[in-house]
């Protein structure tokens, strides 16, 4: 079995590398095949419409594509996936936006819902993207003619779409590689070591008998062969699976397309064949190994090394980890490196840590058992305190594994100082002020707009002369008042500090230069406010502070405005930005719960070997109670006990090597992901637990004296 699992891991680990190669490819060139085809690149060819494009987000979403579209000509091609041309005011969007941000009134927001963009068209069937054709014609110098889409039409220079925002392909290539290849080896050399009773004696006697190393490669192979097709099968029926019809992973919600992995069928059915021959070269390298090992047969000999001068280690570097960092400035390299030297440090000691604690709690549990008569804690407690290697060995990997994904998913949730701040501006004012940055906007659109606010809601301009970092705020009196600022007569400066939470916030983010702030009653679009005929930057203010609604802000700013507007709380733009990465943190967390999967069958799996091994050595303890309660017992014990305790463990000490990273509030170490690492490794425990008992009763029924 513990081969089987080894082949289907590699199998999956090494298609996984090409299905990323395989999806990175298709989005490639679906998005290349509805790339605008501008008209100065075509070579004088006559401009067939007008595109724009612009960046939106909706409620937990990066940013995202919004094109903009207008004909100008009759047959005007349209893009791909795209079958009729949208209406003046109307707007066609992709499936997964219409399904994602149907609460936000995502249909009405660009316009009338004109349909539905084709999922072969998109470059994922998740794929947030709209194309709108605005309800008014924008000013020219805001759009570009371009004459198709597409290599077809032309020479392609513009790429849109989702891979825009995308982490590049080695990133993605890294995770099967690290996370779960690396643990997919472990769990075949523990598979390959572990080697039953009867193939020990069956190669000890070809060797006596003249057998080669070829022959008992030929021997161990054949072993090995049932499994190992099976496990080849398994892989095959998967891959085959994922190119016949999509599949959508857990945790992050990505579809992946059945066509790009089609198109790759012959590699990821080599990798699953390269899968299981290394599976088979490494079985038979291992045994050729340990012939040579003194004839003890393939399993791991423990060392007998004392491991207390390198416990007593393992809690002054958790002290360092956690508490080391605070005699450093935050974020400083001397910061980051305390932390990571300590957490290193820590969970490179921690085997020695654990086998320490297995002897002391060994000694205990057979103390417990010889006072109470239970004879599976007498026994399973004294082999742990005299043998705690095996413990050490089963749990430790489990343990580092959980630690190390905690601390990759901690330092993934790192935001930058903007994002950082952008949370605390969020925590501090929520939505009561609205930062609107209109695209192509003129004059008379944003005297329109101010004229279409509700009562009590007023614009507020707001410039930044980038060569002295000045700021100047305009409005209208009852806007400036809403702000607790004087309604000067003529430009006057600020006097004072400002006594209003949301100006000062502003002024924090959008001034430099402290004191060197002018306040002015006049149109918040007047003189420097402008450039061009167009407006930079407006906010949006209450006369109470309430909250304002963004998607209703965002609805209102594409029906004002020909391509609409940005619309942002203070700083919200860098959060936006900041979804990109807690997109990458979910895939770290898929393959590292998939990684900690196969590390926990692994440590399973070596557990099981060592117990089946002595397990033997019980079945005349069996006679002797008359029942076999002691197997049960004693593999909970030996088996389930340490790996269930190992997943906790490993949760609450990657949980406090992260706190100098999580102590600010910005990581994506949630609960439901300690939750998730804890029983994942508490399942396989159960199951090999069962398993390992199951086992050992069936060898005590079968069992005679034999002069043992």
């Amino acid at each position: 079995m513990a081969l089987l699992l080894a082949t289907v891991t590699m199998a999956v680990g090494l298609s996984s590398l090409v299905a990323v190669h395989a999806t990175y490819e298709g989005q490639q060139a679906r998005g290349m095949a509805r790339a605008p085809v501008l008209q100065e690149h075509a070579g004088g060819v006559p401009a067939r419409a007008l595109w724009a494009v612009a960046n939106d987000s909706v409620s937990g979403s990066g940013p995202f594509v919004v094109q903009f579209i207008v004909p100008l000509i009759e047959d005007a091609p349209l893009p791909p996936g795209v079958d009729n041309w949208p209406g003046p005011g109307e707007a066609v969007l992709s499936p997964a936006l219409r399904e994602r941000a149907g609460n936000e009134g995502i249909s009405l927001r660009y316009g009338r819902d004109a349909g539905t963009i084709s999922p072969d068209a998109l470059q994922s069937p998740d794929e947030l993207i709209a194309y709108v054709r605005p309800a008014s014609a924008p000013t020219p110098e805001a759009m570009k003619p371009i004459v198709g889409y597409g290599p077809e039409a032309g020479p392609v220079y513009y790429f849109i779409g989702q891979t825009d925002y995308a982490k590049p392909e080695w990133t993605f290539q890294v995770m099967p590689l690290v996370l779960l290849l690396l643990p997919a080896a472990v769990l075949l050399t523990v598979a390959a070591r572990s080697g039953a009773h009867n193939r020990d004696r069956r190669t000890a006697l070809v060797e006596v008998m003249g057998g080669t190393p070829g022959h008992r490669a030929l021997i161990v192979a054949g072993e090995a062969l049932v499994a190992v097709t099976a496990g080849t099968l398994l892989g095959l029926s998967a891959v085959a699976a994922a190119c016949v019809s999509d599949l959508r992973l857990p945790v992050t919600g990505h579809v992946l397309v059945a066509e790009d992995l089609a198109q790759r069928w012959w590699a990821l059915a080599l990798a699953v064949m390269a899968a299981a021959l290394l599976v088979v070269m490494v079985v038979i390298l291992t045994d050729r190994l340990s012939i040579g090992r003194r004839r003890k047969g393939n399993r791991p000999s423990a060392g007998r090394h004392s491991p207390v001068r390198w416990a007593l280690l393992c809690p002054i570097m958790l002290l360092i980890a956690v508490r080391g960092p605070d005699l450093f400035t935050p974020g400083s390299n001397a910061y980051v490196l305390t932390n990571w030297l300590g957490a290193a440090a820590t969970l490179a000691t921690l085997p020695a840590a654990i086998a320490v604690l297995a002897a002391s709690l060994g000694r205990g549990l057979s103390s417990a058992g010889r006072r109470w008569g239970r004879a599976g804690l007498l026994v399973a407690g004294r082999r742990a305190a005299v043998h705690p290697g095996p413990i050490a060995r089963m749990t430790a990997g489990v343990v580092v594994a959980v630690g190390l994904l905690l601390q990759v998913v901690a330092w993934q949730g790192q935001l930058g100082d903007d994002a950082r701040g952008a949370r605390a501006t969020m925590a501090r004012l929520g939505d009561s002020v609205l930062v609107l940055q209109p695209r192509g906007a003129t004059r008379e659109q944003l005297t329109a707009y101010a004229d279409s606010l509700p009562v009590g809601t007023h614009m507020v301009g707001l410039t930044r002369n980038p060569a002295d970092g000045r700021v100047g705020l305009r409005g209208q009196c009852p806007a400036l008042i809403s702000l607790k600022v004087d309604c000067p007569t003529s430009s006057a400066p600020l006097a004072g500090l400002p006594t209003d939470p949301r100006l000062r916030e502003l002024l924090g983010w959008y001034g430099e230069k402290p004191g060197g702030v002018t306040i002015e009653q006049a149109a918040p679009w007047s003189k420097g406010a402008t450039e061009s005929g167009r407006f930079t930057q407006t906010i949006l203010v209450s006369d109470i502070g309430t909250g304002f609604s963004v998607p209703e802000a965002k609805q209102q700013a594409f029906r004002a405005f020909p391509l609409g507007a940005e619309v942002n709380t203070i700083g919200g733009e860098w959060l936006t930005s900041a979804e990109i990465n807690r997109v990458q943190g979910n895939w770290i967390t898929l393959f590292g719960l998939a990684g900690i999967c196969v590390l926990a069958a692994a440590a399973a799996a070596s557990a099981l070997a060592e117990f089946l091994r002595n397990g033997r050595a019980l079945a005349p303890l069996t006679a002797l109670a008359g029942n076999y309660r002691i197997y049960w017992s004693t593999a909970a014990i030996s088996v389930l006990a340490p790996l269930t305790l190992a997943g906790i463990a490993g949760c609450t000490v990657g949980v406090w090597l992260a706190f100098p990273k999580t102590a600010s509030g910005a990581s994506y170490i949630t609960n439901g992901l300690l939750a998730g690492c804890a029983m994942v490794v508490t399942l396989i425990a159960v199951v090999a637990w069962i398993w390992g008992a199951a086992i050992c009763v069936r060898q005590g029924r079968i069992w005679r004296p034999r002069g043992e």
